[in-house]
């Protein structure tokens, strides 16, 4: 493929990638505890051997272009609820959840008790208290503390694991507002987060602004055909005077 076609594929691949992850942001605006990806773009210089290490158009032509994706770890809006078993983490932290694939994070305070009495997340999966342990509770009045204490009919029971990570960067998402660690739970450190008891904090996600973003994209999109185009037509017209001649 020619070197300029190439790169101008690559840029507008790059922009369907990104449109995918606003749309995606999107999807979720009103999911509790989602946190949206923000899509930034990578140039990878493809000459072979170095060459053209001095030729800046030579560098231009032989690059291409890849979006990636960074999360965005901001908090969303406190929604109250007045839920018994909502909250809200107020700061850095995560819950911890013993989900079928393992240990997973999450942000989604949307919790409930199964037929056990143990204390889950919306899709089921039990949340782990302070020993490493599910939660489990009983019929009465539960009140979870600021501190993360889970109390049933004023006896302490438990207390809600909540940890944070130096960077964020190294979770990953997987779907249901669940997070991975790719460090694993090694890179686990005490939160200092609150609990608000009673509320839910909605996703980070700013739709207005992932509606401009998108427009944006569109037209660079756009742009970028339109010179594809160009350099089509123009390749065509060579094409066909030599072959006359």
């Amino acid at each position: 493929m020619n070197s300029e076609l190439y790169t101008a594929y690559s840029g507008m691949r790059a922009q369907l990638d990104a449109l995918d992850v606003l749309a995606n942001n999107l999807a979720n605006a009103n999911t509790t505890g989602f946190k949206e990806d923000r899509a930034f773009f990578e140039m990878f210089n493809q000459s072979v051997n170095g060459s053209n290490e001095g030729d800046p158009v030579g560098k231009a032509i032989k690059s291409s272009v890849k979006a990636n994706k960074a999360l965005n770890s901001s908090e969303g809006a406190m929604s109250f609820t007045n839920g018994d078993l909502d909250l809200a983490i107020s700061g850095d932290g995560f819950l911890v959840v013993n989900a079928p694939q393992g240990i997973r994070y999450t942000r989604n305070g949307n919790l409930h008790l199964n037929a056990q009495s143990v204390l889950t997340t919306a899709d089921g999966f039990p949340v782990l208290g302070a020993s490493g342990s599910p939660i489990t509770l009983g019929q009465g009045q539960i009140h979870i503390s600021e501190e993360g204490g889970v109390s049933l009919n004023n006896t302490p029971v438990d207390r809600l694991k909540i940890v944070a990570f130096d960077n964020v960067s190294m979770l990953e998402k997987e779907g249901n507002s669940l997070l991975l660690s790719r460090a694993g739970q090694s890179a686990e450190k005490p939160s200092s987060a609150a609990i608000k008891s009673g509320y839910l904090e909605q996703s980070n996600v700013n739709p207005v602004s992932s509606l401009v973003q998108m427009v944006e994209l569109l037209r660079n999109f756009e742009s970028i055909q339109k010179s594809v185009s160009l350099v089509m037509n123009d390749m065509n017209s060579k094409a066909i005077d030599k072959l006359g001649s």
